[in-house]
């Protein structure tokens, strides 16, 4: 009888067994969802939102002196929902049955999630800063050529893999675990230090070049002293930089700056002059010298060279090798705008627009001002010649921009003078003002371009050095049309007497609208072909009055 009584209970728990065995147990949680009788894919489902939602919570974390926060979305967390659904589905028949007479525990089972390496990194890094405390090696203490070792002492460091552990829930909240930090350096290995740097300093030292000789006392040694943590050891030294500086006064003449790579115009072509090399005293070597070989009074000099920064080699890539463009432009001597024409030359001349890049002249010159050596001088605003500091430089930019579209080179932004100056051709012009308008132009050529720029009393020339790679332009300039004549603009002046007229500005040329083109090529290959428009305005009369007689 009793054995017909196990085989009907071991038969009923089969029976339950098979019938939930894709299911979840009753009672089961997942990130607090109740996943109970639920399919791996129904619990999935139901979960995923929740533990989606909890990544943008934020994390309150605990530390010794105060606390900070963070959120999932900050460590790059991502939930793993496979390792919690397999623990929910891993009961066995005896937990099922007894979880379906509802006598079984619940069970709660938390979603863990992948967190950004970096991030994780990265949070304990801003921990350690803001809760710990970082250990302190025992060092050497230099005080009248005295040396002495100061004691190390432990820190406390973020335990980064209880950080990462902790937070793999993201739970609302977790104290920052702390861990005890040693020091890597102790007395022991301090003193093997200590007794380097004694040596180092029980007198004098001589390090000499050639003719010269620059002795360093036992306090200026001391000064230079440095120990540093290598290995769990105590390396001592002498700071580098404060040695060549100790060092110049009598060693100074034997360095030598680098000189760049230079391009030389010889008529119509261009030669690179080599670079030169520099010289600087070594101050690394020296001081390994003087603290490697401590039976010696005497110590040789070392220097390193340095480099220029533009090489003889990058000068010749550049394939500046030939004039490709030039123009001039001329005005009377020698008003103020001539000043300023002859200072924005000199900053400009020698300039290298590299292949691919842009130029533009607002952004070479930066703001006309006086400290920079322009002056006032006259200039187009609002359809009147007024005085400004850097008036004049627009004849550079129309010399540049004409040197520009002799070469071929892209036109990115330029724009004609308000009226028509006779010097200049017409409508293939250009105008600047900080602020704008912009002269800006782009080598889509794969060679360099030099830009030369000559100004003299009574005319600005610019000349561009390339390599002409087949490069060719032509252009033609239309008869002007549509003309306007001269108008008169009547201002009031209030400072001016009742009923006084003074002409401030006397009508000068009338306006027109003139068209020119440009087609560039390369070989027989035509790739410009562009047309150009330009409406000038006509310079009127421009006539202040006093206000009106009572």
């Amino acid at each position: 009888m009793l054995a017909l009584v196990l085989v009907l209970a071991a038969a009923v728990i089969g029976g339950i067994a098979l019938s939930e065995r894709r299911t979840i147990p009753a009672g089961t949680t997942i990130a607090r969802v109740d996943v109970g009788g639920m399919t791996r894919d129904e619990a999935a489902a139901a979960v995923l939102p929740v533990a989606q939602a909890r990544v943008t919570r934020s994390i309150r974390l605990i530390g010794p002196r105060g606390e900070a926060r963070v959120s999932g979305r900050a460590l790059g967390a991502r939930p793993l929902l496979d390792p919690a659904l397999d623990m929910a589905l891993a009961a066995g028949p005896g937990e099922r049955l007894l979880r379906h007479a509802g006598i079984g525990t619940a069970r709660a089972i938390a979603v863990v999630y992948r967190l950004g390496p970096v991030r994780a990194a990265e949070l304990a890094n801003r921990l350690d800063r803001r809760f710990g405390e970082q250990p302190r090696n025992a060092g050497l203490v230099v005080d009248s050529g005295v040396v002495s070792v100061s004691a190390p002492a432990p820190g406390t460091l973020v335990d980064r893999a209880a950080l990462r552990k902790g937070l793999r829930t993201l739970p609302s909240e977790l104290g920052v675990p702390l861990r005890r930090q040693i020091p890597t350096v102790g007395v022991a290995e301090a003193r093997i230090a200590q007794r380097t740097a004694t040596r180092l300093l029980d007198g004098p030292r001589d390090v000499r070049f050639r003719d010269a000789s620059a002795v360093l006392s036992a306090g200026a040694l001391g000064d230079l002293v440095t120990a540093k943590a290598v290995a769990g050891r105590l390396q001592v030294g002498l700071d580098p930089a404060r040695l060549r500086m100790a060092l110049l006064p009598r060693l100074g003449r034997f360095e030598r700056e680098p000189e760049d790579a230079r391009f030389v115009i010889e008529g119509n072509r261009v030669r690179v002059a080599p670079a030169v090399p520099g010289r600087r005293l070594d101050g690394e070597r020296i001081g390994t010298s003087l603290v490697r070989n401590l039976a010696a009074r005497a110590h040789r000099a070392r220097f390193v060279v340095t480099s220029p920064k533009l090489t003889t080699e990058a000068a010749e890539r550049l394939r500046i090798t030939e004039l490709v463009s030039e123009f001039t432009t001329n005005y009377p001597c020698c008003p103020p705008r001539v000043t300023n024409i002859k200072r924005a030359a000199e900053l400009l001349d020698g300039t290298v627009i590299l292949p691919g890049e842009e130029f533009s002249l607002n952004d070479a010159l930066g703001k006309r001002t006086e400290a920079k050596g322009f002056v006032s001088a006259p200039q187009i605003f609002n359809g009147r010649f007024e005085d400004s500091v850097g008036g004049g430089i627009s004849q550079v930019a129309t010399t540049l921009f004409n040197a520009a579209f002799f070469s071929g080179i892209k036109l990115v932004a330029h724009q004609a003078h308000q009226f028509h100056i006779s010097r200049y051709p017409m409508g293939r012009e250009a105008t600047v003002s900080w602020g704008g308008p912009e002269l800006i132009f782009r080598n889509d050529w794969p060679a360099a371009i030099l830009m030369k720029l000559a100004a003299g009393d009574s005319g600005i020339t610019v000349r561009f050095y390339s390599s002409k790679l087949g490069r060719r332009v032509t252009t033609t300039t239309g008869k002007p049309y549509a003309p306007t004549t001269p108008k008169t603009i009547t201002v009031t002046n209030a400072a001016l007497p009742a009923g006084a007229r003074e002409v401030v500005q006397e009508a000068g040329e009338g306006g027109f609208t003139v068209d020119y083109t440009r087609q560039v090529f390369r070989g027989s290959k035509r790739i410009r072909n562009e047309r150009y428009t330009v409406e000038y305005d006509a310079v009127d009369e421009v006539v202040e009055v006093g206000p009106p007689q009572s």
